[in-house]
């Protein structure tokens, strides 16, 4: 969705949108987007300044890195930019504020927030996605989701090179 800067009446200006996986480009990526993404987009203008705040609902359809199974989970994601027109001045030094860190500039009169959206989706997807943050994973074994089956296989195989750590731990419990 584009929207002319100049074209904004003073004050608050609210947009609802929807979007899929194509107007988002999501296709390809680890994760799919379920349904629609919902965005209430709120623009505030007084005078030269320009507030953009963007707010998403949407669920992602992801793989546990553990358990290699699919979930969805749901997200309510929120943020603000701070919009200015022209270039960013460069300087040496300069003591950041919130306003300078969210600021985006605009060489155009119209802005287009899908790329926003889309960077919104992309950066709440976790590095290490898991179905439930106990989840058990897979036996190493025989390869069983531990979450659906119990295994008999020994779990516990320390790595040799720990062993005198494992002692010093030992006689620190027991102290």
């Amino acid at each position: 969705m584009k929207i002319n800067i100049l074209d904004l009446k003073e004050g608050k200006t609210e947009y609802f949108e929807k979007y899929n996986e194509n107007t988002l480009d999501l296709k390809g990526l680890e994760f799919s987007l379920i349904g629609q993404l919902n965005a209430h987009i709120v623009i505030e203008k007084w005078g030269g300044k320009v507030k953009l705040s963007l707010e998403a609902d949407f669920t992602l359809k992801m793989q546990c890195s553990r358990c290699l199974e699919h979930f969805e989970r749901s997200f309510h994601e929120e943020t603000t930019f701070y919009l200015k027109a022209g270039k960013e001045e460069v300087k040496a030094e300069k003591s950041l504020k919130d306003e300078d860190i969210y600021t985006l500039f605009y060489a155009t009169d119209e802005i287009d927030v899908t790329p926003l959206i889309r960077d919104m989706v992309i950066l709440v997807y976790p590095m290490k996605p898991l179905c439930k943050p106990d989840c058990k994973g897979l036996c190493p074994v025989c390869g069983v989701n531990q979450n659906k089956m119990k295994c008999h296989h020994e779990q516990v195989t320390i790595d040799p090179r720990w062993s005198k750590l494992l002692e010093i731990k030992k006689k620190m419990n027991k102290a």
